[in-house]
């Protein structure tokens, strides 16, 4: 699955590369999300491009996400749109030579923010640097193996204080969630498999914060139509269904 990124206020926007689809990817496209999450629930239905990048995602809540592209493909801008039409937010992100983003620059509400993006020869993403006010806020390492699954986060704080996720994965089990099933090819590729299991450590080795269980279920295309996680303790983390075009 698509591992979660801590960006500030970019990390609740999405946008689109209009990049070549990396090989391993199988084609299927997000239609509906519903995330149930504690406290955090939201419909979305996505509609795309010719090209397979995203046009719009339309939420619950009356928020409208629309992508703009420039003409030469070099920038991708993300425009929130509410209820009435007005822009409330937007992200400009710009785009490397292969089509993913360099880096990223909030716009309106969010001017205060920006980002930036590194990667492995895999598309896959290496680090990402937040700023606010044009001071780094966090930086995010994160740690490929050679199954193009990210197996650890680094976040690191604006104290210089790190914290980890270590992941493991279901091996014979193909994403369908991740970034390319919604057309966010800016944000490189997403991790191959689905994750098992997300050990979440602090400040110390022994300092275990939580465990996250991921578990799914398939539709009879072999994409997941449902993704459930709990805490350790057994408490419901996190659970979205989806629906294919």
């Amino acid at each position: 699955m698509k591992i979660k990124i801590p960006v500030v206020t970019l990390a609740c926007l999405l946008a689109i590369a209009a990049c070549q689809k990396p090989a391993t990817f199988n084609g299927s496209k997000i239609s509906t999300l519903n995330d149930y999450s504690p406290g955090a629930g939201y419909s979305a239905t996505f509609t795309y491009n010719a090209d397979g990048t995203i046009a719009t995602q339309v939420r619950n809540n009356g928020v409208k996400y629309i992508y703009y592209y420039s003409a030469n493909g070099d920038t991708v801008t993300a425009a929130q749109v509410n209820n009435i039409g007005q822009t409330t937010t937007a992200i400009e992100y710009v785009l490397n030579s292969s089509k993913y983003a360099d880096t990223a620059q909030g716009q309106f509400i969010a001017q205060h923010s920006s980002s930036a993006f590194a990667y492995d020869g895999n598309g896959m993403l290496t680090q990402v640097k937040t700023y606010l006010n044009h001071t780094l806020f966090s930086t995010d390492n994160y740690t490929n193996n050679s199954a193009k699954n990210a197996v650890t986060i680094q976040h690191v704080n604006s104290g210089n204080v790190s914290t980890y996720d270590y992941f493991t994965y279901f091996n014979s089990n193909a994403n369908t969630i991740g970034v390319q099933n919604t057309g966010q090819f800016y944000l490189g590729v997403s991790s191959a498999n689905l994750v098992e299991t997300d050990v979440q450590i602090g400040t110390t080795p022994t300092d275990t914060l939580d465990i996250i269980l991921w578990r799914y279920r398939y539709d009879g295309s072999g994409n997941v139509d449902t993704a459930v996680a709990y805490h350790r303790s057994g408490a419901l983390a996190d659970s979205m269904t989806y629906t294919y075009y």
